[in-house]
């Protein structure tokens, strides 16, 4: 068995189109989209790979902040998956790194049918004050956020203990709790509950199951 499958499955999902300008998503707002969002190395690519069993469905690169463009991923279901420009921790220039937080912006102002908003962050990394704020924008926005807490297979116990008590620490600084997953694209682990927690509340027929 792939290390990745899970019990839950995942709609079929393959890559659609990439778009380095909002100007240029036209009508791809329309239908209903889930966003990952996260530094360069937080694993998004990985995360992808994971979530949709699909190992080269989202390039891997062993260079931080190379993915530079919106990348869009359609599932059989109809929904997108969004894989935003990573930020911070690359080798990009002060310009690049400027569009890039521009960009990320001007996404969550405008597009529209943004249904979940998944903000990434290495598990080995203390979570960020801008994450914080981004969950909040969100939140106003009236777009679901949840945190991803990635490579949760390189902690041991006690701090696997530290990284949930971080959370219920940012949780208690915004006053509402939201949904965080501990997760590993490398054993898997937390990838079945992701899937769940997603198709759940994409797929019509699978609502309040």
């Amino acid at each position: 068995m792939h290390k990745y499958s899970k019990e839950i499955p995942f709609p079929e999902t393959k890559f659609f189109t990439s778009i380095a300008h909002l100007s240029e998503k036209e009508e791809l707002d329309s239908v209903q989209s889930i966003a990952f969002m996260g530094r360069s190395n937080s694993g998004k690519s990985s995360l992808l790979n994971a979530l949709s069993n699909h190992r080269g469905l989202a390039k891997v690169s062993k260079t931080p902040g190379k993915t530079k463009l919106i990348n869009i991923f359609r599932t059989k279901e109809g929904f997108n998956l969004i894989d935003l420009p990573g930020f911070g921790y690359s080798k990009a220039s002060h310009k690049e790194h400027k569009d890039m937080m521009k960009l990320l912006e001007g996404f969550l102002n405008t597009w529209k049918n943004l249904k979940i908003l998944f903000i990434l962050c290495d598990s080995q990394r203390e979570f960020p004050e801008e994450e914080l704020s981004t969950i909040e924008v969100a939140m106003e926005k009236k777009i679901k956020p949840v945190v991803i807490r990635t490579k949760i297979d390189k902690l041991n116990q006690s701090e696997q203990h530290r990284v949930r008590t971080e959370m219920e620490t940012a949780m208690n600084e915004i006053g509402i709790p939201f949904r965080v997953f501990y997760l590993s694209a490398t054993t898997g682990r937390g990838v079945g509950e992701l899937r769940e927690f997603i198709v759940e509340n994409l797929i019509p027929s699978n609502k309040g199951v």
